[in-house]
């Protein structure tokens, strides 16, 4: 990953005169926070629901393909939901329900699902313990499985054949794993790559990942071991590395991938197991504790959408919501928060499979991405990159007021805002919100500027102090 450096060229700088800038548009929100309706008589907001064809912690895997969105659900059984992209609302004649045969075993007979280019559809289980045996015939109980989905030609449905199916028994020198909480696949156009997951326990080995290579679109039966040098938050002394419950993917290529673990912030590895990049820089997602993210390169600029808070998130951050980030040269440690999305979240239900997905499709001229959590709903946003100007006097006189003063974790505004974006000394972008009457600025410490927008159109720019 190449490194960006900042030329301080004084305190109050020109921000990206004519920039493009990255500007987040919502498409639809089918959440509890996005359904809720103003109750004028009560003077209350009364509250919304999640899609029907969700559960309250079912759906953990999401994929994109050709205008559609896959979800992996539970609720029903062994089904897969299919949803208008465009509307985000499910196309029933297209749900696949997966059969008995061969779709069985394991902790959740389905758990994951990732769509290539050719658009083969690949579905794993979550297993609980991969030592498992059955009593009655002394056989493995608990395999990781993974089936492939291929269109039928000539007619509708998939065939479907089991190209994992993996467990450790026969091997004393590995302990019992929990994979297959999250799962990512990668192809390329000559059908090499490679399926992988990872360990969700506490191994006193330290955290690792396993993959099983695909060499022209055959799948390796045993996977290649990949230890985790290190990890973002380090652990404690003395304690090993661990990624924590439902480590999710998103492989980049042949030769690297991020992981989003319970017990971390996404990171980029490569294939020995180095840490290439992770959030360590002054901006992140507000907290560990929720794992789901996509990377995108757009117009020659890199973008990552993560999950960036569980049901219990920190002061001022809204409950299963996400944020958009620009990876400045590339360098996770260089992000910039383009806002938190939606602005109010997806909604308050306890999410306790602590997984956020993320999915996008990069068009010509605009990125769309969905999110969604579990029991909340979800929501679609497209990215554009558009013209704009940036003044660059400090502060403009303004009827709009700001407090607290220093701030901490949330800065409020007394009028309501169209945007308001959290700009550092050194001009790059930190934080931005539109709608809203405050902006978070929890994990920022020092002196930013405000630039923002009233809902009248009067600029409003301002230096404050984060403490």
């Amino acid at each position: 990953m190449k490194k960006f450096t900042t030329l301080l060229a004084g305190l109050f700088v020109v921000i990206g005169v004519y920039a493009q800038n990255p500007v987040i548009t919502k498409l639809w929100d089918w959440s509890i926070q996005g359904t809720a309706v103003w109750n004028e008589e009560e003077q209350e907001w009364t509250v919304g629901t999640a899609p029907t064809w969700m559960g309250s912690a079912t759906e953990r895997g999401m994929a994109f393909f050709d205008g559609k969105i896959y979800v992996a659900s539970r609720k029903s059984g062994k089904e897969i939901i299919v949803l208008d992209a465009e509307t985000g609302q499910p196309i029933p004649a297209e749900k696949i329900t997966l059969p008995d045969n061969p779709v069985t075993g394991g902790t959740l007979a389905i758990n994951s699902i990732s769509i290539t280019l050719d658009g083969a559809i690949y579905v794993g289980n979550l297993t609980a313990n991969t030592k498992s045996i059955d009593a009655g015939t002394s056989l493995p109980n608990s395999p990781f499985k993974v089936y492939k989905l291929t269109p039928k030609v000539g007619e509708t449905g998939y065939d479907i054949t089991t190209v994992i199916n993996w467990n450790n028994v026969d091997n004393a020198d590995q302990p019992a794993f929990r994979i297959g909480d999250g799962m990512g696949v990668y192809l390329n156009e000559d059908e090499d790559g490679y399926i992988m997951t990872a360990d969700a326990t506490a191994s006193a080995t330290g955290a690792f990942v396993l993959r099983w290579d695909i060499i022209g679109g055959v799948v390796a039966a045993e996977p290649v071991v990949i230890t985790l040098k290190e990890i973002f938050p380090a652990p404690a002394v003395g304690v090993p590395n661990r990624l924590g419950t439902a480590p999710q993917f998103w492989p980049l290529d042949l030769e690297y991938f991020f992981v989003d673990g319970h017990s971390t912030q996404p990171m980029l590895f490569d294939m020995e197991g180095n840490m290439i990049g992770a959030f360590n820089g002054a901006v992140r997602p507000q907290q560990p504790g929720i794992c789901g993210m996509a990377h995108f390169n757009f117009k020659g600029r890199d973008f990552i959408v993560a999950s960036t808070s569980n049901h219990v998130p920190p002061a001022g951050v809204p409950k299963a919501a996400f944020e958009a980030f620009e990876l400045i040269g590339g360098d996770l440690a260089q992000a910039v928060s383009l806002g938190i999305i939606p602005s109010g979240g997806l909604g308050g239900v306890t999410n306790a499979s602590y997984v956020a997905p993320v999915v996008i499709d990069v068009l010509p001229n605009e990125v769309r991405f969905y999110v969604m959590s579990s029991g909340n709903g979800i929501a679609g946003f497209k990215l554009t990159l558009e013209s704009g100007t940036s003044v660059t006097n400090p502060e403009t006189k303004s009827s709009v007021s700001v407090y607290p003063v220093p701030a901490t974790d949330v800065l409020n505004f007394s009028v309501e805002m169209a945007s308001i974006e959290l700009y550092n000394i050194s001009g790059q972008l930190v934080r931005k919100a539109i709608n809203t009457n405050k902006i978070n600025v929890h994990g920022l410490k020092g002196s930013f500027i405000v630039k923002g927008i009233d809902v009248n159109g009067q600029p409003f720019n301002k230096m404050v102090v984060v403490k």
